[in-house]
């Protein structure tokens, strides 16, 4: 037997752009920024259609530390929960 299921993409969207679901995204960014390090900082972004946070450079030094040891990727555990 096969089940389809059919997205309605607005109601996807509204649940995206909840309250909830930004304010996870933005832990989770706060979580890994720290997990980083200083100079590592936490970004949310709120998109037309979707929810956005991401963990950027904020300094020379962390930038330095990014490129030659990659902290973000090593960092990034600290989101999964």
């Amino acid at each position: 037997m096969t089940v389809k299921v059919k997205l309605k993409m607005k109601g996807v969207r509204q649940v995206l752009k909840s309250g909830p679901v930004q304010s996870d995204l933005a832990r989770r960014a706060s979580r890994i920024a720290a997990a980083a390090g200083e100079g590592f900082i936490a970004v949310v972004k709120p998109h037309r259609y979707t929810a956005r946070a991401f963990v950027q450079t904020d300094t020379t030094e962390a930038r330095e530390r990014q490129a030659e040891g990659a902290v973000l990727e090593r960092a990034m555990d600290a989101g999964r929960t």
